[in-house]
């Protein structure tokens, strides 16, 4: 399985040097456009940003920084939200509309680094909200989008 090059594509007629099937795609095959398959054999490169075997959390440096993970199930009118490496014992759970306004507000308690809450979004209109966890050391902030 092989590409087609063309090197000097600015240049006309046969001045483009154009090179037939001499791009070798390494035995993967490429059904419309470049290839895109992942190749999963490849080994974890740690501490790398470009390591595509692991989620940006798991990247070495990652545990320092606090995390918040946001998620709105329609069905149940519910947003589930969950924060690990939280710095504190204390903070303040704050949703904000687009217009800055504080729409939830209520104190939270940090256990071990985490926090979890099943926030109930019934009476809301649709559209973007921001959620924060404020702590005595930090302040993460996810979107939520009510549709």
């Amino acid at each position: 399985m092989n590409l087609s090059v063309i090197n000097s594509p600015d240049s006309a007629g046969l001045a483009c040097d154009f090179q037939p099937w001499s791009f070798y795609l390494g035995g993967k095959r490429t059904y419309w456009g470049l290839p895109n398959n992942p190749d999963y054999d490849l080994p974890a490169l740690a501490g790398s940003p470009c390591d595509t075997l692991v989620s940006q959390n798991e990247l070495a440096g990652a545990a320092a920084v606090g995390s918040l993970h946001v998620y709105y199930h329609s069905d149940w009118d519910k947003a589930f939200i969950n924060a690990s490496n939280l710095k504190g014992k204390t903070g303040k759970l704050m949703v904000y509309d687009m217009q800055g306004k504080v729409v939830h507000s209520e104190p939270l308690r940090i256990q071990n680094g985490y926090y979890t809450k099943d926030l109930s979004m019934t009476g809301y209109t649709n559209g973007m909200y921001l959620v924060t966890i404020e702590t005595e050391m930090e302040r993460p902030t996810k979107k939520l989008m009510i549709d």
